[in-house]
């Protein structure tokens, strides 16, 4: 309903926020020490954690 609403008012249809992403994204969370030690990086630097999970992905 909400994207055929938006659609119809000629708005984008993207599904989250800014703010919603900082929440739930890894890429975007590479700083949150749970995180890092979810990749088995804890107390690694932001960039490192980061580097894994882009890693990850790129072998998904």
């Amino acid at each position: 309903e909400e994207v055929s609403r938006l659609c119809a008012a000629g708005q984008p249809t993207i599904p989250t926020t800014i703010g919603q992403e900082k929440a739930v994204n890894p890429f975007l969370r590479a700083d949150v020490p749970a995180v890092a030690a979810a990749v088995g990086l804890p107390n690694a630097p932001p960039a490192q954690v980061f580097a894994e999970i882009r890693g990850r992905k790129d072998r998904f």
